[in-house]
């Protein structure tokens, strides 16, 4: 789940001390173990890329990953968080829900695939969980219900595999905690669907689950305060949705994205000049990927000298 899968990606190899006289077959495995390596190097290097927005070079190391590793779901679960990062925090349209929802499938049939293989994989589980729960929120957010539902119910199924190894795991409550949201966004004509599905929950539980998620020690606390800036902004809850985008900003630098939702925040929340503060670091960092935040941005820091708010 974004953020969270970076502890499991990162795990290095460490090549054994060498021995007086090695044998073909030890050769043999350090050389696969120097490839994994270097594999695992690249892919950690594509995905600091990916927090940082530098879209492009990600980009063109997830293809190079996906050459060398083409049953690997990992670079294609990155490159479906972007649309859908763009689409979480930027704006909700429709071309980028569905952008998102087409390329998280191939990410889906691979880590499917490779959990029937390895059924003990907690990696493929924690994957397959958060893809389909971010899934579930996407189409809801597009009126899809039936999707959504459906999206939720196959992701939750995942997540009960996590809370039957350790029900207070936080990335348990993310599952959780999205799919409760979710089953609380479905209006009332509809709600036979849970029901009948034995699926019972509310925003509220929802909310509470990935509260508990977000003041972790885990890792995974940074995809619950993603979700959480989200959900409080859909709620027009906009402090709340700041004190979450301010975090994600003090811990990833130079994401645009982040510093641009500080912006948009702090100006609902009557901060102006923390505001401007967070638009001027977007304009000057000139995201060739997301020029449209660069755009927005500097159309804010317009609008607001325009109101004789700054000195611009």
């Amino acid at each position: 789940m974004t953020v969270g899968f970076l502890l499991l990606l990162l795990i290095g190899i460490l090549p054994a001390p060498p021995s007086v006289a090695e044998s073909p077959e030890s050769t043999r495995a350090k050389a696969v173990d120097l490839q994994e390596e270097t594999y695992n190097e690249m892919l950690e290097k594509a995905i600091e890329h990916f927090y940082q927005t530098e879209w492009v070079k990600a980009g063109d190391m997830f293809d190079e990953l996906k050459n060398r590793k083409p049953d690997d779901p990992r670079p294609y679960f990155f490159e479906s968080m972007m649309p859908f990062w763009e689409y979480f925090l930027v704006e909700q349209r429709p071309e980028l829900a569905d952008r998102f929802l087409e390329q998280s499938e191939t990410a889906l049939e691979l880590s499917q695939k490779k959990l029937e293989r390895s059924p003990d994989d907690t990696t493929m589980v924690l994957l397959l969980s958060g893809l389909h729960g971010y899934r579930s929120l996407v189409a809801a957010g597009e009126k899809k219900y039936r999707v959504a539902i459906q999206s939720g119910m196959t992701g939750f199924s995942y997540t009960r595999q996590l809370l039957s190894l350790d029900s207070d795991r936080a990335d348990a409550k993310v599952g959780r905690g999205m799919l409760y949201y979710m089953m609380g966004s479905v209006p009332g004509e509809i709600r036979w669907l849970t029901n009948a599905a034995g699926l019972k929950g509310d925003k509220q539980m929802g909310l509470n689950e990935l509260e508990e998620a977000a003041t972790s020690n885990d890792i995974i606390k940074y995809d619950a305060q993603l979700i959480l800036m989200y959900l409080y902004e859909k709620e027009e809850n906009y402090q709340k949705a700041l004190t979450y985008a301010e975090m994600l900003a003090g811990r990833f630098e130079k994401n645009v994205l982040f510093h641009y939702k500080c912006g948009e925040l702090q100006e609902k929340t009557g901060q102006t000049t923390a505001a401007v503060a967070s638009y001027r670091e977007v304009v000057s960092v000139r995201n060739p990927t997301l020029s449209e935040v660069t755009e927005i941005s500097r159309k804010r820091l317009e609008a607001l000298n325009s109101l004789g708010s700054i000195d611009y």
